[in-house]
């Protein structure tokens, strides 16, 4: 049997009326190639079969599990994949009518292990070809995988990847999956995908569309992102490999990363969360001030007040308080933490 071109896993969770949006821009792009479309239902209630069903909307494949997380969820669909390649879609965002063909396409020339696009957003709302788009800014362009997965860090619906490529990966990743990573389930896969080497094509153009609706979204609490990107990046630094090129470039990458990342915090943040992404540019760079750390000005400071004086002084000069962004409690915030392993 002649497998898919492509495997599109959708992981839904109580999802409601605007997953039409989703699979209709799937139908759209998928002229002239043997799509497969894998939807795990991750412990909706009702199930999604049911929501699926009123709208008209069926799947290739349907999994439904008890509720284990975004992570488990893409991980589930990946197992259930049958296709050349992967796209993972979530069930709020859309594909440009041209992008799978675009991706594989260059794929298929290339032999490219991984492709990625350009973003756009958009209001679900109404007719869908009444839908107006924002193009972002264009993403940088690279051909290496270190910094393809740790700088560029795409959307997570940008990608589509050779799945003979991604499955042996995941099955030895550097570091497990755990739920504490389920809110950026798409760092998990980048930074155990890094420090291996990989052909990555860019494709030019907005292909890869965040849709943005009044329903419950990940994206709401930035706080529950930047913690669960810190457990990542904490396991990344215990477990990533420092004897293989592709393990320093990656670990220097990473080191880099969470320090732009604390750089970006409100001055007055956690002190706990900050002095822990700190620590993971430590423990990654043994403290090396590089170009990547801040421009002209930043580096100026930093010769005469260190690389982290420089930042601390600039945060404070620049940075709103944590008041003025806030989007949860701090026993909210307090409980995230502890729920962290310790960062030794």
């Amino acid at each position: 049997m002649i497998p898919p071109d492509l495997s599109i896993v959708i992981p839904i969770y109580n999802r409601g009326p605007v997953v039409r949006y989703t699979f209709d821009s799937v139908r759209r792009a998928a002229a002239g190639l043997k799509i497969e479309t894998i939807v795990v239902d991750d412990g909706s209630t009702p199930p999604a079969a049911e929501n699926l069903r009123s709208l008209g909307i069926e799947p290739t494949k349907l999994i439904r599990q008890e509720n284990r997380g975004l992570l488990f969820a893409r991980l589930a669909g990946l197992a259930a994949a049958s296709g050349r390649y992967v796209l993972f879609l979530d069930s709020d965002d859309l594909v440009s009518s041209d992008k799978i063909t675009a991706q594989v396409s260059a794929m298929d020339r290339s032999g490219a292990d991984v492709s990625y696009t350009d973003t756009a957003r958009t209001t679900l709302t109404g007719d869908y070809d009444q839908l107006a788009l924002q193009v972002d800014a264009p993403l940088p362009a690279t051909n290496e995988a270190a910094d393809f997965y740790l700088t560029v860090q795409p959307a997570p619906h940008s990608p589509i990847f050779r799945r003979t490529y991604l499955d042996p990966i995941v099955a030895t990743a550097c570091f497990p999956p755990s739920p504490l990573y389920n809110p950026v389930a798409e760092i998990w896969f980048y930074h155990v995908a890094a420090p291996q080497p990989a052909h990555v094509e860019y494709v030019p153009g907005p292909r890869a569309i965040i849709g943005q609706h009044p329903e419950t979204r990940l994206t709401n609490h930035w706080e529950k992102l930047g913690i669960a990107s810190l457990a990542v990046m904490e396991a990344f630094a215990r477990a990533c490999p420092a004897d293989t090129p592709g393990g320093r470039r990656a670990r220097q990458l990473a080191g880099e990363k969470a320090f732009r990342a604390w750089r970006a915090l409100p001055w007055d943040f956690s002190p706990e969360f900050t002095d822990r992404l700190l620590g993971v540019w430590r423990r990654l760079t043994a403290e090396t001030c590089t170009p990547a750390l801040g421009g002209t000005g930043y580096q100026w400071l930093a010769r005469v007040l260190g690389p982290v004086g420089a930042a601390r002084l600039l945060r404070r000069l620049r940075h709103h308080r944590y008041e003025a962004i806030r989007t949860l409690d701090d026993a909210t915030l307090d409980n995230l933490l502890r729920a962290l392993p310790p960062p030794g």
